[in-house]
């Protein structure tokens, strides 16, 4: 994969793909651990499982915006590196406070959301960063680069990750993870590319910002199509995945080293589709691209609902694969769309913005998902969480990504930037 693309002759590129690695490795780590320790160390009910999620993704919801301001204020790279140290010394407290005896759910809440409150800046500044690191023509072929790493790491991670929890316990693995989040930020810091430094006008203003951002973002169709696709995408998928981490561990009773296989396995889907993204999206045009994967891979999550330990945990596990294959063309595609329809200084803010509508729904989504399973159980909550995944397409479909060629631009004219937030400001 290296060796086929000229992008990894650019320094800091390369250095930019060691640290996602280096993240990529320690946070799907971290995503197993996390609900196994409220599942197996402090042994708490379905609802508060799913809380455990939602303060994950909660700053989304309440920093979003700002962070977005604060993004296209500061140089990115440097952000990016100070995130990765503050993850790294946020998840040390979990087997800290457990070698003490005194990790509580609630604790493992507090240190969940300031976890969360990292990733804002970092997954803001992370997206805003790369066309100013390899240029815009560039961006599509990075995305595909790094989401694959990315999804090298989603396939064995997870299986590394159940190894880990067995052979450590789930909160003494996240000693792993830290030191990972140290490596990737240390490989961030290495990056010699001179980023511009941001200018910021006397006059300008937090709010104001904010809402240039928003009205640009308002006023545009077709990132309020992919924004629309991707929240619902987001609630539902949340809401399978804390079910699901339910539905393996208590109701099949799987072996934490059995789920991270079981999860290693469905992310060889992603994985191929970090391989295909790139052609797909080439071959029909990044709007029927966006649309059509949706359509076709959301029904694929509806057979976990059906099976048992037995060998039909393994087609479900393939089915999975299938819409992991779905969730990585897209994102890569809707991700590149993004980046090129924002103008470099509104960019933190855009992506902000992109983040907030769309990635506040994960803790709703987690949630939600923990409430239908202590309702209906989580065999029912996962076909009925999955069933309404399956209508994710339709915003796309309904807009003017409909039948969309080629990577847009906001010269487009039934796409311009609304008064107020062009790029001459």
């Amino acid at each position: 994969m290296i060796g086929s693309t000229g992008i990894f002759k650019d320094q800091g590129f390369r250095n930019l793909y060691i640290a996602t690695a280096a993240s990529a490795a320690s946070v799907s780590i971290a995503r197993l651990a996390i609900p196994l320790v409220a599942v197996t160390a402090l042994d708490v009910g379905e609802f508060e499982v799913g809380l455990v999620s939602t303060f994950l993704t909660l700053p989304f919801l309440l920093i979003g915006l700002p962070a977005g301001v604060w993004v296209d204020r500061l140089r990115r790279r440097n952000i990016l590196a100070f995130c990765q140290l503050a993850r790294s010394a946020i998840l040390i407290s979990i087997p800290l406070f457990w070698w003490v005896g005194i990790l509580s759910i609630w604790q493992l809440y507090a240190t969940v959301l300031l976890f969360g409150s990292c990733n804002v800046f970092f997954d803001v500044a992370y997206q805003s960063y790369l066309p100013s690191l390899v240029g815009r023509d560039r961006v599509l072929e990075g995305n595909a680069k790094l989401v694959g790493v990315q999804q090298v790491f989603a396939v064995g991670g997870p299986s590394l990750g159940g190894q880990v929890v067995a052979l450590l316990t789930a909160p003494v693995s996240f000693v792993v993870t830290s030191v990972g989040l140290a490596v990737a930020s240390t490989s961030i810091f290495r990056i010699r590319t001179v980023e511009k430094t941001p200018v910021r006008r006397p006059e300008s203003r937090m709010f104001k910002e904010v809402e240039s951002g928003l009205r640009l973002v308002w006023g545009h169709a077709r990132l309020l199509a992919i924004a629309g696709s991707t929240a619902w995408l987001n609630l539902t998928s949340y809401a399978v995945y804390t079910v699901t981490m339910l539905f393996l561990a208590r109701t099949l009773e799987l072996s934490p080293a059995l789920i991270g296989l079981f999860l290693s396995v469905s992310g060889v889907g992603g994985l191929l589709g970090s391989f295909f993204s790139r052609r797909i999206s080439e071959k029909f045009g990044p709007g029927p691209a966006m649309w059509l994967i949706l359509l076709i891979g959301s029904p694929f999550a509806l057979v976990l609902a059906f099976v048992d330990s037995g060998w039909s945990l393994w087609i479900a596990a393939c089915a999975n694969g299938i819409t992991a294959f779905m969730t990585v063309v897209y994102n890569v595609t809707q991700i590149s769309c993004v980046q090129a329809l924002a103008p470099d200084e509104y960019l933190g803010r855009v992506n902000a913005t992109m983040r907030f509508l769309t990635w506040s729904a994960m803790p709703a989504g987690s949630a939600l998902g923990g409430a239908v399973a202590g309702w209906l159980g989580s065999r029912e909550a996962l076909l009925v969480c999955a069933a309404a995944g399956c209508v994710a397409f339709l915003p796309i479909l309904l807009s003017p990504l409909r039948g969309m060629r080629k990577f847009p631009s906001l010269s487009d004219e039934d796409d311009a930037a609304p008064e107020g937030a062009s790029a001459r400001g």
